[in-house]
């Protein structure tokens, strides 16, 4: 299938490609903040890497931005972040990863200034790239997840009585807010609340014993009660509504299919073999799925980003070691 990533897939994808990349005494944190010595202010950068010796003392730290336009970075654009980044005493290593390549320009500007350009492509040929392992093509994987069949049912505060204004004119469409009265970009209806908890019911029961032993081809009743469903609030005609918790019911199955990963890779500019491979697919409830090799021990590691980590905007201070 298609992969669609977003800005903040991209993100992490660089964070998780570099953590593979790198040995033991490295700390990789997503959405960082650094002292900017020309404003005397904290900023925020993209991804860095703190490289460790042995008695723990910083031997390098690296600032990488990561940009996803839908054309390549010029030399603006290069300009702009290395001066930002240069601002950053703390930061010994400068670096750009870019999802739309880089002009000619932008190449040459970055030289100058001795800053690492990296890009995020797609893996064509997974047969090459790397000695020590080899992909065949059309490689896939077989997918195994639990489903709702018949269902499920879902009540909203079910030990609270509705109010009738409300009871009367609520449907999938009726728009919720948070608490705090901000909305909620990935969940901004009843509808859109009801599969975010179709998910998380599922999450929160695929582990246990009952769920886990059944066979493949029968289905399982199960009833659970959330009470962390978010916190919003209904709001009908002045009439509003905590949503606090919600009685899930219905059948869930075992259903297995085929998956065909896409592959990515992260170059660095002026070299032919990746700087590290990433088998990515997105899985039918919206997590994305990888297989990383590491350059450094040949390693193999499986990677996993949620669904909600893909929904934000922003992620700040994540740290991945």
């Amino acid at each position: 299938m298609k992969l669609m990533l977003s800005a903040t897939d991209v993100h992490y994808l660089v964070g998780l490609l570099t953590s593979v990349s790198t040995l033991e005494s490295v700390e990789i944190i997503l959405g960082d903040f650094v002292h900017d010595t020309s404003i005397d202010k904290r900023r925020d950068v993209d991804v860095t890497v703190t490289y460790k010796d042995n008695d723990g003392s910083v031997s390098a730290f690296k600032g990488i931005e990561v940009k996803k336009h839908s054309r390549p970075l010029d030399a603006t654009h290069v300009e702009q972040l290395w001066a930002k980044l240069n601002d950053m005493s703390d930061i010994s290593h400068k670096a750009i990863v870019s999802a739309s390549g880089y002009t000619e320009p932008a190449i040459k500007k970055a030289k100058a200034h001795g800053v690492d350009l990296f890009s995020l492509i797609p893996w064509k040929n997974p047969m090459e790239g790397f000695q020590h392992i080899h992909f065949p093509p059309g490689f896939f994987f077989k997918q195994k997840t639990l489903n709702w069949v018949d269902g499920p049912h879902i009540a909203l505060n079910p030990n609270e009585q509705i109010p009738e204004q409300i009871r009367n004119k609520l449907t999938k469409r009726s728009r919720i807010r948070k608490v705090d009265g901000k909305s909620d970009n990935a969940c901004k209806t009843i509808q859109d609340l009801i599969q975010r908890i179709n998910q998380t019911m599922l999450s929160a029961i695929v582990d246990r014993e009952d769920i886990k032993s059944m066979s493949q081809d029968t289905k399982m009743n199960v009833k659970y009660l959330s009470r962390e469903i978010g916190d919003f609030y209904l709001d009908i005609k002045g009439v509003k509504l905590h949503l606090k918790e919600a009685l899930v019911q219905g059948n869930v199955k075992w259903i297995e299919k085929d998956v065909w990963p896409e592959f990515k890779v992260l170059v660095k500019e002026g070299e032919l073999s990746p700087y590290v491979g990433c088998a990515i697919a997105e899985l039918s409830h919206g997590n994305l799925i990888g297989v990383t090799v590491s350059q450094v021990d040949g390693s193999l590691k499986l990677i996993n980003i949620p669904l909600s980590v893909r929904n934000q905007k922003k992620i700040r201070l994540h740290k991945l070691r």
